[in-house]
């Protein structure tokens, strides 16, 4: 692979999942990709990416936004299995698996800015940067420590004590507060596993004790209410 190629990757990989994030410093780097078939994506709410069951071509990343992976079965009903709001990348577990068609269909949550890679680009620098390798093995444990989080809590705890969970995991990484939850309240139950009454309920409870505001219809956490999130987690 051509070392200046690969140099671009490193770099606009690395200052996209740095602390600060993606603030356009690589930009000569990513124009540079943009000759190799990458692509940068800036979508609104709602747009899907990625469709389960299309073949596998691209390993997108998640630069700047939100997203949802949504599984459907054979009915049609839908359930959102995942919502991060920080740097991911989505397609690279089928890449590695072989699989050759994406196995979820994944949607921007709020506006957004997504990097899309060409499949064998990817691979092909996978094998040869111990760099890029190592930013990817660390995307695919953070992928799979919320999946086991999520069954963990959903196994151990009260649905309302699951609900409060899920508040503190989507605002302790949050970088300024008020912080706003972004997936309405449907994609939260079908998360959850909840009934829609049930969360209206669950959710009056924790806005009763102090732990979330809802501000224009949108479910919101205080810095106060955060902290106050952060030691009723920790008691459960």
């Amino acid at each position: 692979m051509d070392k200046y190629l690969l140099d671009c990757l490193s770099k606009v990989l690395a200052e996209t999942f740095s602390a600060s994030g993606w603030k356009g410093g690589a930009s000569r780097e990513l124009a540079e990709l943009a000759n190799h078939g990458c692509a940068l994506h800036e979508w609104e709410s709602g747009a899907p990416f990625i469709q389960c069951g299309f073949p596998a071509r691209a390993v997108w990343v998640l630069m700047r936004g939100g997203a949802q992976v949504i599984c459907y079965n054979r009915k049609g009903a839908c359930s959102v299995q995942d919502a991060p709001e920080k740097p991911q990348m989505f397609g690279l577990m089928e890449q590695i698996s072989g699989y050759p068609a994406y196995t979820a269909t994944v949607a921007t949550s709020r506006p957004s800015l997504l990097l899309s890679i060409p499949a064998p680009l990817m691979m092909d620098a996978l094998k040869v940067s111990v760099p890029l390798l190592r930013l990817a093995l660390k995307d695919l444990c953070v992928l799979a420590e919320r999946a086991m989080s999520r069954t963990e809590y959903q196994a151990l705890h009260r649905p309302r004590d699951n609900l409060a969970i899920f508040l503190y995991q989507s605002c302790r990484e949050a970088r300024q507060f008020p912080h706003v939850i972004r997936i309405t309240r449907r994609e939260m139950a079908e998360q959850l596993h909840l009934h829609l009454r049930s969360l209206y309920r669950y959710l009056n409870d924790l806005k009763m004790d102090g732990l979330c505001s809802v501000v224009h219809g949108h479910i919101t956490i205080t810095k106060e209410q955060a902290d106050l999130l952060a030691a009723y987690c920790q008691g459960l």
